[in-house]
């Protein structure tokens, strides 16, 4: 049996730092890098989308506020309330927010990776959502923090954990840039492709694609809805934020029986989804067969060479100009984007494009299917050791 040991016990002062309330402006390399609640992921990584800081001229005194090697920051309330960031000096100069909560680790007590990958576990999450239990919002405060018990394995134990989990978060990390590398080549070629364009036809979505949407069975019943991965794949928008070219996952799925009662069409694989309502402009390919909400646009075409142009003409529109309001989230639907402009190659034309850019795009899903198996991997490891 391992020892107990709370987080306070394991830090240099004994206690956490609430962060700068400060509100964050465009991101300006000559200024601070602002990370927030919303800019940590559920698996405790910093991807700001987009980057932002503050501006110093407006918050002078935030030098304590700098995240160091060794320190982790917790989300303290709302629907993020236990999601956590252990801070990677690669990410850069981190300026942290005032809905997190800093803890500064003494290495002389823990290793401090094994503290952060230790709050990976469901254990963690689980010892969260008792101490939030019976409030009606999530909120955790510096002392609830403190008071995390964590079972304390031997040094030796701890440098064995952190070198396996560390090295499969590394292997993500690489495929990741290699993933972001490979995006700037297929825009390149997209940028250098349309300067054709005045050679294109120009026409309408609804000409070229059999654009169709999705579908949501009632909420208030919760039969048609399931957290089973053999049930059917069901994309939301959220998820779609997940997704870099392919939607491979999803956070909920559907019953057979839903999709059947409510006659949800199935999305065949390799077929670009784009969303419509409330965040407008998200563009991802399915991976495999998958049902989506009422607010992602579905263009099914039997024309394999359009997938990859498609993919970039969606990425690169711009979509305030569909609305006749101010309010894009209010004035975009399926009508709209069957409607859109549509600027087709000519067909050589596109077929060279689809030959230059498929082999990236395969590279692309290969590398994301290899991070989703490691991701896997890494699930079964934090079970193994924390179990």
């Amino acid at each position: 049996m391992n020892p107990i040991v709370l987080l306070k016990d394991l830090t240099i002062s004994g206690k956490g730092n609430y962060g700068i309330a400060a509100s964050a402006c465009p991101f300006n390399p000559s200024f601070p890098q602002y990370c927030r609640i919303t800019d940590i992921t559920d698996d405790g990584r910093y991807k700001p989308e987009p980057r932002v800081s503050i501006d110093p001229t407006e918050y002078p005194d935030f030098s304590d506020y700098y995240l160091r090697t060794g320190d982790i920051v917790f989300a303290r309330t709302g629907n993020s309330t236990g999601r956590n960031y252990f801070y990677n000096p690669t990410d850069g100069k981190l300026i942290y927010a005032g809905f997190l909560i800093k803890f500064s680790l003494d290495p002389s007590k823990v290793i401090p990776e094994y503290v952060k990958y230790y709050c990976q576990t469901k254990q963690y999450f689980d010892w969260v959502a008792g101490v939030c239990t019976g409030s009606t919002r999530n909120n955790l405060n510096a002392q609830d923090y403190a008071s995390l018990p964590i079972p304390i394995k031997t040094r030796s134990e701890q440098s064995h954990i952190v070198d396996i989990l560390g090295s499969l978060d590394d292997k993500v990390e690489n495929n990741e840039r290699i993933v972001e590398k490979l995006d700037v080549l297929i825009m390149n070629h997209y940028r250098e492709f349309i300067k054709q364009s005045d050679q294109f036809e120009l026409t309408c979505m609804d000409d070229v694609f059999d654009i169709s949407i999705g579908r949501t069975p009632p909420r208030a019943e919760p039969k048609w809805f399931s957290f089973d991965s053999n049930d059917v794949k069901w994309i939301s928008i959220a998820d779609m934020g997940k997704s870099f070219y392919f939607s491979h996952s999803t956070s909920e799925y559907l019953t057979n029986e839903a999709v059947k009662t409510f006659n949800v069409k199935v999305v065949p694989a390799n077929t670009v989804l784009l969303s419509f309502k409330l965040t407008v402009g998200r563009v991802a390919i399915t991976a495999l067969d998958m049902t989506t909400n009422e607010a992602i646009a579905h263009f099914i075409t039997d024309r394999s060479e359009l997938r990859e142009y498609l993919y970039c003409y969606l990425r690169n529109c711009n979509y305030d100009s569909l609305g006749s309001t101010s309010s894009i989230a209010t004035a975009v639907n399926s009508k709209t984007i069957k409607s859109m402009q549509f600027l087709l190659p000519d067909a050589s034309d596109l077929l060279k494009f689809h030959e230059l850019t498929k082999p990236l795009f395969d590279y692309i899903k290969r590398l994301q299917i290899e991070n989703q198996k490691l991701i896997e991997l890494k699930q079964v490891y934090l079970k193994k050791f924390f179990d």
